[in-house]
Order: C-alpha cells, then sequence, then structure tokens
C-alpha cells in the first residue's frame, strides 16, 4: 500500500460481512433455492472502458480469496427471519452457505486484460457478482486515489444534499423518493457507509432506503431490490427463449405472490417486454424499473401501456436506476409529476463521487464503469441486449443475433 494512502477510506479486509450485498441477489437466490437450485451458470466481469485494471490482479485475488468461509451470522439471519417474504426454508440455506472463491472464481490476466469469471450452481455462485465489483472498485480506489483527503467525501455529499433541498423548494416537487444503489461502484465501504449513515439523517423524507442489505439493518432503513437481468437471462436457457419472459414473471409471482413486484424491463429492450407484459402481469406487478435508454420515452410507454390497458396509472411506480444524479432525477420527478409514481435508485453518484478532485500529478478522478454479468446458463448463452448499445453484453454473437431477430430488435 502507498505511504500516502488514507487507511481511514479503507479497511484491511474489503467485504466483512455476507449481507453487504444488493438485496436483489438474496431475492433472486430464494427465487433459485425454490426453482432452480440445479441450474449451472457462468458469470464474466467487465470494465466497459479501457483502464488497464491488470496491475491490481494480485491484490484483487487475495481480498476475493479473503472471502473463503465467510457466512451470515446468527444476528444476520435472526434479522433476516422476520423479513415476510424471506421463507424459513430458505434462512435454514442461508446458514449454511459459506462463500468458497476458489472454488467458484477465476482471476487472472488475459491479453493484458484483467479476467473475472465464476463458474457454479446457480444458487451458490449468484452471491459472488457484488463483492467482485466493491473489491474490483475498492483495490483500484485505494491503489490509485489513496491519498485523497477524507473531508472531501463529506463537503461533496453536503453540497449536493443542500442543493436537493434547494430545488426540491424552487420547482415544487410535492414527492421525491430515492434509494442509495451504490454498492456495486462505491470508492469504499467506509465511504458508503458514511454516506448512508448521512442521507438517513439528513433526508428523512426523501432517503427510503437501500440497496445493501447490511446497511439495511445498520441503519434501520428498507432493504429495495427485486431483480436483475441475470434472473431474466437465465430464462432464456431454461424455456424457449419466446417465453423466457414471461416465464420468469410467472415464477417470480409463484415465489413472491405479489410482493417484490418492481419487473426489470430491459433485459432484451423495453419495447420487447412491453408485448409481453399483458393486463395480468400489469396488474400483478407493482411497477417496472428503468436500467438503460431515454428515461422520458420510456416513462411516457409504460403510462400509455397502462392506459390502454385500463389501468390507473397512479396506482403503478415507475423505478429509474441508470446512472442519475439528483437534478437528473428531479427533472424526470418533474416531468412524470401527476401521472404516476416514480422513485429512483442511485448509485455511483452518491458512493463514488469526489467531485472535480485531481491528484497531485494531474489524474482526473473518474470512478470505474464496471458489470458482471451471465453469459451462459446450463452451458447455453444468453444474453443481456438492453436499449443502449453500450450495455449489451453476449458471449456469442450467433445467439445474439437469433435473439434479436426474435424480438425483432434492429
Amino acid at each position: 500500500m502507498n505511504a500516502t494512502v488514507d487507511k481511514s477510506l479503507f479497511r484491511q479486509q474489503t467485504i466483512t460481512s455476507a449481507m453487504d450485498t444488493d438485496a436483489y441477489k438474496l431475492h433472486m437466490q430464494q427465487v433459485v433455492f425454490e426453482k432452480y437450485a440445479p441450474v449451472i451458470v457462468k458469470y464474466k466481469f467487465r470494465c466497459r472502458t479501457d483502464e488497464n485494471l491488470a496491475q491490481y490482479v494480485d491484490e484483487i485475488r487475495k481480498a476475493l480469496h479473503d472471502l473463503d468461509g465467510l457466512g451470515f451470522t446468527e444476528d444476520e439471519l435472526t434479522y433476516l427471519s422476520k423479513i415476510r417474504f424471506l421463507k424459513p426454508a430458505f434462512i435454514d440455506f442461508l446458514r449454511q452457505y459459506r462463500f468458497d472463491p476458489k472454488r467458484y472464481l477465476s482471476i487472472r490476466v488475459e491479453q493484458g486484460k484483467l479476467v473475472i469469471e465464476c463458474n457454479g450452481p446457480w444458487l451458490y455462485a449468484i452471491l459472488f457478482e457484488i463483492p467482485v465489483l466493491a473489491i474490483v472498485s475498492e483495490v483500484r480506489n485505494r491503489r490509485r486515489y489513496g491519498n485523497v483527503d477524507e473531508g472531501l467525501f463529506q463537503d461533496v455529499l453536503y453540497e449536493k444534499v443542500e442543493q436537493l433541498k434547494l430545488e426540491l423548494d424552487r420547482r415544487g416537487i410535492e414527492s421525491f423518493k430515492f434509494a442509495d444503489f451504490g454498492t456495486r461502484r462505491r470508492f469504499s465501504y467506509t465511504v458508503h457507509n458514511r454516506v448512508v449513515g448521512y442521507l438517513t439523517k439528513a433526508l428523512p423524507d426523501n432517503f427510503i432506503g437501500t440497496s445493501n442489505y447490511h446497511l439495511a439493518q445498520k441503519y434501520n432503513l428498507t432493504a429495495i431490490g427485486t431483480m436483475a437481468h441475470e434472473y431474466l437471462q437465465a430464462h432464456q436457457a431454461l424455456v424457449n427463449v419466446a417465453q423466457s419472459q414471461k416465464e420468469a414473471l410467472e415464477v417470480w409471482n409463484q415465489v413472491y405472490r405479489g410482493r417484490l413486484g418492481v419487473a426489470l424491463t430491459d433485459c432484451i429492450t423495453a419495447d420487447a417486454f412491453l408485448a409481453d407484459f399483458d393486463y395480468l402481469f400489469s396488474v400483478l406487478f407493482s411497477g417496472v424499473r428503468h436500467d438503460s435508454g431515454d428515461p422520458i420515452i420510456w416513462g411516457e410507454k409504460f403510462i400509455a401501456h397502462y392506459e390502454a390497458l385500463g389501468i390507473d396509472p397512479m396506482t403503478k411506480t415507475l423505478v429509474f436506476s441508470d446512472g442519475l444524479n439528483f437534478n437528473r432525477a428531479l427533472d424526470i420527478a418533474e416531468h412524470f409529476q401527476g401521472r404516476i409514481q416514480t422513485s429512483f435508485g442511485i448509485g455511483t453518484f452518491l458512493s463514488n463521487d469526489l467531485g472535480d478532485y485531481v491528484t497531485p500529478d494531474g489524474d482526473v478522478y473518474t470512478p470505474l464503469n464496471i458489470v458482471m454479468k451471465m453469459v451462459e446458463c446450463n452451458g447455453m448463452p444468453v444474453a443481456k441486449i438492453s436499449d443502449e448499445p453500450g450495455k449489451s453484453m453476449c458471449d456469442d454473437p450467433v445467439y445474439l443475433a437469433n435473439l434479436k431477430a426474435r424480438f425483432n430488435v434492429q
């Protein structure tokens, strides 16, 4: 570690709790536990920029191997057991769950690039994505920006919160609700923890929770999250691909019976999703989540969809979670005010923002843009297409072309 690193911003072990993960991972894992325990999957890490992460491979490998044997404590299990939609049999499974990174993870350098893959039963592999991303982000930040003054984060956050209060007043927005979605690309655990703690006190009427179960327990917040792309992707290999989205929604409803009712819409495209989101699903699911493409166009499509089905849009919620900051979220809230409910999941802008920080040697700080996506299920390729080309991910171009043709995606 560089001698100038501010050790107050980093912990010796990056991940110390199995609950330090996004809520949708545990929520999807319960579905896998009930319905898909034998399914085998493969995930791949991807950095969407050209930054050289290979130089940190040894530290990343060590941090990931430090997960070995980590499981849920009895205190954490007691907390989870009080959540109505988490069932006793699943809690019992979590009681014996242990991270086994040497068994499921491959961490190496190929052609100068960091490669991380996760292979194994979906039931066990599903929890690795979030720690992998959080660890890669924190290791890189510790090495490259470890000398940043910890007070900078507090100053940047304080300024954002004060500006938000002024904007809410100025715009006359009656309801603005947002949650922290910052685990995967946070600067460090310490920064993330401080951000959530501060928001809990500073914006009690607007800050409605966090995607992170560990921080939800710590600060007595609601853990927010339903499904991710991998859930819909897996069904491309589990049923006829033309029925994959419908099957995914149907199975979700079988497990949760109306709870956790926000559906992700852009695994293939929003238009492809709308074609499958019939009256029954539109009634059963309390809302939908946006994660790519123009949010205004997307929201208008769903309002029109609900109205065409005779469903009052004000009984539904649009959840926006694509690279948001406060100003963009306020623009969206203002646009849809009085027409449909809105909520916002805000990640990097909260948990990994140093303002206009530049290191003494001129290195302008930019957060990592990293993902870890499912690329195979039961040995078959699966794909995420999305409404934004840069977010698409698939290892098999032939399969991707066939999937696009099946759903009339250009």
